[in-house]
């Protein structure tokens, strides 16, 4: 796989959890968001931008932050 796929992974995935946080949480407010989280908001603004490239454990956190389950993270879809 490329170096740009992966970036265009990685920006996809932090679009889904954006929209995810929006749109499913009704968290509009991204500094607000990261204070019932385990995340610093420039964190976690990196991460919904495709900026960072996050490790197996930041994923977990992820998901327990967005309240996200297997079943959600299945259906983001990428090319490989």
């Amino acid at each position: 796989m490329s170096k740009k796929s992966k970036q265009a992974i990685l920006e996809d995935f932090g679009a889904f959890l954006k929209k995810h946080r929006e749109d499913v949480l009704k968290e509009k407010n991204l500094l607000q968001f990261s204070y019932s989280t385990n995340f610093d908001n420039s964190k976690l603004a990196k991460i919904e931008k495709g900026e960072v490239d996050i490790r197996f454990k930041t994923l977990l956190e992820i998901f327990q932050a967005y309240k996200l389950s297997d079943t959600n993270i299945i259906g983001f879809k990428f090319k490989l």
